[in-house]
């Protein structure tokens, strides 16, 4: 092959009908750093691209108008997000166990006893989120509750159902469940529903139902009045893997499994989630103001006094409402913390001790050693050399 074509830029054409912004910013982030002429046109009109040659092809592909375009091509063809046309392309997409799970273990932690999962679709995606949430909330023997859609509607169009119809539907469902409740939707629409519907049948966010949403947009969450917590599907990292895996299929390497998971980043708490339930309303109060201050100093005997009990009363209360003492609660809270900040931030470890209310990087050091099994350092470069890679799903 002559030098000047060897040395050409790829062409990749970037098609779509669903169209996930953070994803496309993972793309670019390969593209700019290996030279790609990406083709990214389409996500302004949806008309498809107009070049008649390219090396590749990386996008969504949800309807048949879509699919049947991807067949005329004889070219590396990635798939991001889902895949309902069961085109013979790879595709990179979310962990929806993971994500299930993540979600459960979530809202478990906020003490409730009922639980239920809202979706408007069915979907193989939607399935195994669910599965996998109501796996592990009936693992930890709480009550589940199914609000399905597309079960309550067998013989309807679900397109054809307005939205305020929908949203009736889902006031009475939620009314009837008992109280309080904390509710996953499967995605954030699903969680802007809930808590209209919410609004409708005057209950109160948290107080009455906690609700978590899935994929963390911005857009959607930007949205709602009431900050919405959200599972943090990574997206970004899922544009960025579709575009690798692509990179290596132009090269002749074939994909190493038709589907390819990539794991949650976890749960972006926000106010729809801050809440606690238990039988003492005493214990919620300290728990709260423990979870919301855990970066300063909290003596046990401020927070038994918040309670309104002496010290030796509240440490078996709240042991027994929430299922460890307070001394393992503040650590685990700040342990989360400073997880998160290592996973996400490039802080030193002297600021992160700081902000997750260790005090000093010594004093993290230790506590994370004992509960990890290596320091912060080290597992920060783990959990990031695996973000960047994938796992496979067959």
């Amino acid at each position: 092959m002559p030098a000047q074509l060897s040395q050409r830029k790829k062409r990749v054409l970037f098609v779509t009908d669903f169209y996930v912004e953070e994803m496309l910013s993972g793309v670019v982030e390969h593209a700019r750093e290996t030279g790609w002429d990406l083709i990214a046109n389409m996500r302004f009109h949806g008309r498809f691209p107009s070049e008649k040659t390219a090396d590749g092809i990386i996008g969504t592909a949800t309807d048949q108008r879509v699919g049947n375009w991807l067949k005329s091509w004889n070219i590396p063809i990635v798939q991001m997000y889902s895949a309902p046309l069961g085109l013979p392309y790879p595709l990179v997409d979310s962990d929806s166990a993971a994500t299930g799970r993540v979600g459960a273990q979530h809202l478990l932690d906020l003490g409730h006893v009922h639980f239920a999962f809202y979706w408007l679709m069915p979907a193989a995606e939607t399935d195994v989120m669910r599965q996998a949430f109501e796996t592990a909330i009936l693992g930890a023997c709480r009550t589940m509750h199914r609000l399905d859609f597309p079960a309550a509607h067998p013989d309807r169009d679900l397109d054809d159902i307005p939205r305020e119809a929908r949203l009736e539907w889902l006031a009475r469902q939620l009314a009837a469940l008992p109280k309080p409740v904390a509710v996953m939707g499967d995605d954030d629409r699903r969680a802007l529903e809930l808590l209209a519907a919410c609004e409708l049948a005057g209950l109160s966010v948290p107080g009455d139902v906690a609700i978590l949403g899935c994929e963390n947009r911005h857009i959607e969450l930007g949205i709602s009045p009431l900050p919405i917590s959200s599972v943090d599907l990574n997206h970004r990292r899922i544009g960025r893997e579709a575009a690798e895996l692509l990179e290596t299929m132009m090269h002749g390497t074939s994909a190493p499994a038709p589907r390819l998971s990539v794991p949650p980043l976890g749960v972006v708490a926000r106010q729809s989630t801050a809440t606690f339930v238990s039988d003492s309303a005493g214990i919620t109060a300290a728990l709260l103001h423990l979870r919301e201050r855990y970066y300063e100093p909290v003596r046990l005997s401020e927070l038994a006094r918040l309670a309104g009990m002496s010290e030796r009363v509240f440490e078996s209360e709240f042991k027994r409402c929430v299922g460890r003492s307070a001394r393992a609660e503040m650590q685990r809270v700040r342990l989360a913390c400073a997880s998160r900040l290592l996973r996400d931030t490039d802080l030193k470890l002297d600021a992160i001790a700081a902000e997750s209310g260790f005090g000093t990087a010594k004093r993290l050091c230790g506590v994370f050693a004992q509960s990890h099994g290596t320091t912060p350092t080290v597992w920060r470069q783990e959990v990031r050399s695996a973000r960047s890679g994938f796992a496979p799903s067959l």
